[in-house]
């Protein structure tokens, strides 16, 4: 789909810091491409439901009740606010689209390295209010877990979600573990309107009670995150640290080999998990596919990834930049000269790399000493060669990469992780040859080293 860039939308974003930022459009998008927004609404309407699916940025919370207000909602700031106002049980009530513009107007009145505001309309909130953001008074919470900072600093302790004890073991934070300036020592429970008299030591209204939501991330009149703020308290209680995941199937983390293990004798000491007939509705084989057979013998050689940091992430937007392409033009394969050797494979040679899925890819080989002789290590930002094939036919008309190369997902082995459900996508076992002719490297053919 032709979705246009960062340019050229607008809203906010998270880092990995949990700090939101607002990013304004630049220019409006070019020639047939759309903002996400617009490719989302042209889906909704066209599925029929469009009405349904914009309906939460024309409402507001009217006496502890979610009601509509407007007729139409104004892109992007009504969808930031209904994610701030429904997004209650991760605190995100105080990230709303008037907080990240403020921030961005006043860049300059922030601590770069605390993101602290110092000064001007931004002063004692934390940059982007990174979550938790209690509320709209809550500064935002720079370190989590971090208990030298009171409530209203930002401090907090560990979320009580797990229950209030098992097998017998309470799982709320000890006395000693009390957070600066909180009027409830040691640990406690999620606040809720039930259990906030007691827990807090207060005495409510009947107004109140008749106002307040059943929980702290279901109360729209805010009077539970009020009540917290003045008594220091967070309102996902305090609780120990879990060690023991009882959820998980190994509770207490231990080692398990690898599905394609260079190490036989490992596999039979740490086998992995039994093989599963219903993985979110798919078969999907552990120790059946690891014990098969020794995998080792026909594929002794252990791969992995690395990133490219001129192609960042994937490299599908980079490598149609000829300048970012050029400082790497081709795919390959970093090998120790000692392994390369090995298999007669001199430094710039052509090589296969074989999978024990089947499947292969042809590479340049670059000798280097910064891999171990047992293993090779290789990008994943190219595409638009398929096992020895180049598929740059299949690009339509001027939009060609500048470089194109293998896929290092062609030879990822099988194995997905049973919890997250992720696909073992950056290490493996392989062999590799010398490859006969030369690589698909159209960089210099087409655009030549000197013009560069």
């Amino acid at each position: 789909l032709p979705v246009a860039t960062a340019f050229e939308n607008e809203g906010h974003i998270s880092s990995t810091n949990r700090s939101g930022q607002w990013r304004t459009k630049v220019v409006e998008p070019l020639y047939e491409s759309k903002a996400d927004h617009e490719v989302m609404f042209l889906f909704a309407k066209k599925f029929g439901f469009y009405d349904e699916y914009v309906k939460g940025m024309k409402m507001a919370t009217v006496n502890n009740e979610p009601k509509q207000v407007k007729d139409d909602f104004v892109w992007p700031d009504d969808a930031t606010n209904e994610i701030a106002r429904m997004g209650k049980s991760i605190g995100y009530t105080g990230r709303t689209a008037e907080m990240f513009r403020r921030h961005q107007a006043n860049w300059q009145n922030f601590d770069p390295d605390t993101l602290m505001g110092i000064g001007g309309d931004v002063k004692g909130e934390y940059y982007g209010k990174p979550w938790p953001a209690w509320d709209e008074k809550h500064p935002g919470t720079p370190i989590l877990y971090d208990m030298s900072k009171s409530y209203a600093e930002g401090g907090c302790g560990f979320r009580n979600r797990f229950g209030l004890e098992h097998n017998g073991v309470s799982q709320l934070a000890s006395e000693d573990t009390t957070l600066v300036g909180s009027d409830v020592k040691g640990g406690y429970p999620q606040i809720t309107k039930e259990n906030i008299e007691k827990v807090l030591g207060i005495t409510l209204t009947e107004e109140e009670k008749r106002l307040m939501g059943a929980t702290w991330s279901t109360d729209h009149s805010g009077l539970i995150l009020e009540k917290c703020r003045e008594k220091g308290v967070v309102p996902f209680g305090n609780a120990r640290a879990r060690m023991i995941v009882w959820e998980f199937l190994d509770p207490i983390p231990k080692h398990r080999e690898p599905i394609h293990s260079p190490r036989w004798d490992l596999v039979q000491k740490y086998p992995t998990f039994d093989d599963q007939a219903r993985n979110f509705r798919v078969e999907t084989k552990y120790k059946s596919e690891q014990q098969a057979k020794d995998w080792s013998k026909e594929f002794p050689i252990v791969f992995s990834t690395l990133r490219l940091v001129n192609l960042s992430g994937a490299g599908m937007i980079e490598r149609t930049s000829k300048y970012l392409a050029a400082i790497t033009p081709e795919m390959f394969a970093n090998v120790h000269p000692e392994l390369a050797l090995k298999y007669g494979i001199q430094d710039r040679d052509m090589m296969w790399i074989h999978s024990p899925q089947g499947t292969k890819i042809k590479v340049r080989c670059y000798h280097t000493q910064m891999v171990t002789p047992d293993r090779i290590c290789m990008p994943y930002n190219f595409a638009g060669v398929m096992q020895g094939v180049s598929l740059e036919d299949r690009y339509p008309e001027g939009t060609k990469p500048y470089t194109i190369g293998e896929s290092f997902n062609t030879v990822t082995n099988y194995g997905f992780d049973p919890v997250t459900q992720i696909s073992e996508f950056n290490a493996g076992l392989c062999r590799i040859e010398k490859a006969d002719g030369e690589g698909f490297n159209t960089f210099f053919h087409e655009y030549g080293e000197n013009r560069v």
